[in-house]
């Protein structure tokens, strides 16, 4: 189950602080509701304050898990949930995701997001990593995509992993498997679709993964020089509640890739 951290959000500024509050919903730029004489490159060098309350039930909080996800978020911010510092959203990641279900209560709960100047001591990192360059949404200070809360009752869906098997007479496999968390045993079953072809699977909440195998007769091979986005195929996986969707380019030389979900 997803439900959308949407209606008002209380903006405040932290810098200049004779810029009045208001009130915002997002998606969209911080500046619709700020001053005109602010430029973009005059709210991109201040820092913000943005704050959202929500009410949470018996029901909702009997969940195994509650994720967390934000995307959409160009600038560093950092991710609060009732006053606890969860995540920070550093440029690393297309989409945040975390479990924030223990620092949820019952009744009122705050959730803040505050746009601020990023330490320089982030760039230390004894141990770098390779990371696919993140295509920015907009120039312009905001939040470009809803935030909202995943609720999880049975299986959280970790990683999905790829495998790639070619074939000398011509043609290849393509595995998917799904490696998944059980929370709580019951009847989970996953979709898995690529290629126009949808399995469907039943799960196994005593193991920690299922696959699909499709079979592509005639594929079409992805320049990795200069990739055509037409050439790629769209993979979409289901498992409770949980979406993800990928592109997946076809080469003899790619066999098996990992997707942090």
């Amino acid at each position: 189950m997803i439900s959308p951290l949407s209606g008002l959000w209380q903006l405040s500024p932290l810098t200049d602080l004779s810029i009045p509050q208001d009130d915002l919903t997002f998606p969209g730029p911080l500046s619709q509701i700020l001053p005109s004489t602010l430029s973009e490159q005059d709210i991109a060098a201040q820092e913000w304050h943005l704050m959202h309350d929500i009410e949470l039930d018996e029901v909702q909080l009997a969940y195994p898990a509650i994720d967390l996800v934000i995307s959409g978020i160009d600038y560093f911010a950092e991710v609060r949930v009732n006053g606890v510092a969860v995540f920070d959203c550093d440029g690393s990641s297309r989409e945040y995701k975390k479990d924030i279900r223990p620092y949820l209560q019952l009744g009122p709960n705050r959730f803040e997001i505050l746009f601020l100047e990023q330490e320089e001591d982030w760039l230390i990192d004894d141990e770098p990593e390779q990371r696919e360059p993140i295509v920015a949404t907009d120039s312009r200070m905001g939040i470009w995509m809803q935030p909202y809360l995943q609720f999880i009752s049975n299986l959280r869906l970790e990683q999905v992993t790829t495998e790639q098997i070619w074939h000398h007479g011509g043609g290849c496999e393509f595995l998917v498997d799904l490696q998944y968390t059980t929370y709580k045993p019951g009847l989970v079953s996953a979709s898995v679709k690529f290629n126009s072809m949808t399995y469907h699977l039943p799960i196994d909440v005593r193991a920690n993964h299922v696959s699909a195998l499709f079979q592509i007769d005639a594929p079409v091979c992805i320049d990795e020089r200069e990739p055509n986005p037409s050439d790629l195929y769209p993979l979409e996986v289901n498992l409770d509640g949980q979406h993800t969707e990928l592109l997946i380019g076809l080469s003899p030389s790619l066999t098996v890739t990992h997707y942090r979900v």
